[in-house]
């Protein structure tokens, strides 16, 4: 999480500067939201607009270049067999 007391925010727009070869700008706002491998880039919102830090930055490179284990690849599967579960208790209850 990001200490906006101690860390340097920068406008999401900015971060890619903090970037080895500078990806997209659509990318960086992808890490934000959605994430890659289980990781998201941490953001904070302020007066309407969205900042990340230079410390955010680096603590995302070092998460996704770890070799820690990745989110499943099936997240919809499970998601749906999830909800097929939850579907058979409602009819065994009539709902």
């Amino acid at each position: 999480m990001i200490d906006t007391s101690t860390e340097n925010l920068i406008p999401i727009s900015k971060a890619r500067d903090e970037f080895p070869q500078r990806p997209s700008l659509p990318t960086i706002w992808r890490w934000t939201l959605k994430g890659v491998r289980g990781s998201v880039l941490e953001s904070v919102r302020v007066g309407g607009r969205r900042f990340t830090s230079r410390e955010a930055c680096r603590r995302f490179v070092e998460e996704t270049s770890s070799d820690r284990p990745c989110r499943p690849k099936h997240p919809k599967r499970r998601k749906q067999q999830s909800i097929a579960h939850a579907q058979a208790i409602l009819d065994q209850f009539g709902v």
